[in-house]
């Protein structure tokens, strides 16, 4: 249902036209599949947020490339596609006062389920709810 992992976060001091197209030409050169990203900002400043194969290598390559990136714990639920489905888990973290500092989902309407990237103060303890509250539902909720 739902699995603990890390993303890394490209900070942008000056956040100009092709500067995500620099990380994502490093990363494609060094074969790092991005798997979910999502990326704000304006022309002063800019985050981008990666899940991809291979952390370790993108986190290195793209630090001695001069880039400012973090590493951060981040949970990747996996969810039926379906209206109301990611509100459930939500409503779950709410309920258990999990604070979610940012998600990131993404759906294909050809396949079933989809993916949210959620990024919360606890990601320990949000696996744990989720994961005891899902255990006990049958796989058609």
């Amino acid at each position: 249902m739902e699995i603990d992992t890390k993303q890394i976060t490209v900070v942008f001091d000056d956040d100009h036209p092709g500067s995500l197209a620099g990380v994502t030409g490093i990363l494609s050169r060094h074969a790092v599949n991005i798997l979910a990203m999502t990326a704000s900002g304006n022309r002063e400043n800019g985050r981008a947020h990666f899940v991809v194969d291979h952390i370790r290598l993108a986190f290195d390559i793209l630090q001695n490339h001069g880039y400012h990136v973090v590493a951060e714990d981040v949970l990747c639920l996996q969810v039926k596609n379906v209206a109301g489905a990611l509100h459930k888990s939500l409503q779950l973290l709410a309920e258990h006062d999990i604070n979610i500092d940012y998600i990131y989902a993404f759906a294909q309407e050809t396949t079933e389920g989809g993916t949210a990237v959620i990024k919360c103060d606890e990601a320990s303890r949000a696996k744990s709810v989720l994961v005891a509250h899902f255990k006990g539902l049958r796989s058609s909720e």
